[in-house]
């Protein structure tokens, strides 16, 4: 007999051999234990309490698969076509309209042998207009700049 079931999660993840297996209650308070968390390719995420997901079974509760787990507390409130990757901090990668935007509470950190930034650079926020540069900076030309030392690239 196969079944669906909406399963509330309590919190508990275990992690092995680069599988996810979570807990929760279903629907009539049946407890599901060792559920098999299926994601995506590409994609990881670690479920919290209250979470909800679909509960998917062949017959038996041992072969129970999970597909979700979103808690529904926490789910930012995104315009049609958004799109967001948030955890329960409040830290938000969102893509909304032409806007992506990176919000987190402490640090942003950039690793890459090469990081290429293209268009108006704004440090300090969105309003900053005055020319930011190292002294010394040599144009394409070959003459050392005096004032405006770095093309777009603007602070506060």
């Amino acid at each position: 007999m196969d079944f669906l079931t909406r399963l509330q999660l309590n919190g508990n993840v275990d992690h092995r051999n680069g599988q996810q297996f979570i807990e929760g209650t279903g629907l009539a308070g049946d407890a599901f234990v060792k559920v098999h968390r299926i994601e995506p390719h590409g994609f990881a995420s670690h479920p919290v309490k209250g979470g909800i997901a679909l509960g998917i079974s062949r017959g038996r509760r041992d072969t129970t698969y999970a597909f979700g787990g979103e808690n529904p507390g926490l789910r930012p409130d995104l315009p049609q076509g958004g799109t967001a990757i948030y955890d329960h901090n409040g830290n938000i990668v969102s893509i909304v309209t032409a806007e992506l935007r990176v919000v987190h509470a402490g640090k942003i950190h950039l690793v890459a042998p090469e990081i290429v930034l293209e268009g108006n650079v704004r440090l300090g926020g969105p309003d900053a207009a005055r020319p930011i540069s190292a002294q010394g900076t040599v144009d394409s030309a070959g003459h050392v700049e005096t004032d405006n030392f770095a093309a777009n690239v603007f602070g506060i």
